[in-house]
């Protein structure tokens, strides 16, 4: 059941990714949500606070599927591997908000803490099932892993190549992955995207 919240929410996405966040208005999200203000500003304080809570929501589905992906694969490191994908999901607006809007000194630091938290906990997984080369440092690698992604999805932006984003994780990862995981495990990882949305 969508609330006035979970609408307000879904309408700011839609308005901070057609318009980024600077031109984006408060009317412009009511208008797409089909509320007043003062509906608006009964779940939120300002624009800031709603840009912040469409990146949290979007944090929260990034956990939801690694949640998902979890119960799906076998190995940790195909986990991390779709993650790399799903992050380009819904990409447009995370990264209009994360590296461009002037929420981004805090926000993004907390975004980022987190995912390279989770790149940690799954390396140390992948580690302790006998996945990872004997010499990986698994704090680096993913600080180096979550790093090459975030490069990837600012290139894509800076060229604006929506499209290319797939291709270029996939580079990474035939980059990256031989490095991290032993010979005969690096050889049943898918690298390419899923079929299907994670």
């Amino acid at each position: 059941m969508s609330t006035t919240r979970d609408g307000l929410l879904s309408a700011a996405a839609a308005a901070f990714d057609r318009d980024g966040y600077v031109r984006a208005t408060i009317d412009d999200v009511c208008d797409l949500a089909g509320v007043t203000k003062g509906a608006l500003y009964g779940h939120f304080s300002s624009k800031k606070a709603l840009a912040v809570a469409v990146l949290d929501r979007q944090a929260q589905e990034w956990t939801r599927t690694r949640e998902r992906l979890q119960r799906t694969h076998r190995s940790p490191l195909q986990v991390m591997v779709d993650l790399g994908y799903a992050v380009n999901q819904d990409r447009a607006v995370a990264q209009r908000l994360l590296f461009q809007a002037p929420i981004c000194d805090d926000v993004a630091d907390r975004q980022i803490a987190q995912w390279t938290s989770t790149v940690r906990d799954l390396l140390r997984t992948a580690a302790v099932r006998g996945e990872l080369r004997e010499d990986v440092d698994v704090e680096a690698c993913a600080d180096a892993v979550v790093s090459a992604l975030v490069g990837v999805h600012l290139m894509s932006m800076a060229v604006d190549d929506p499209n290319g984003v797939a291709r270029q994780v996939a580079r990474l990862w035939r980059t990256w992955l031989p490095t991290l995981a032993r010979p005969e495990v690096c050889a049943t990882l898918r690298i390419e995207p899923p079929r299907r949305r994670c």
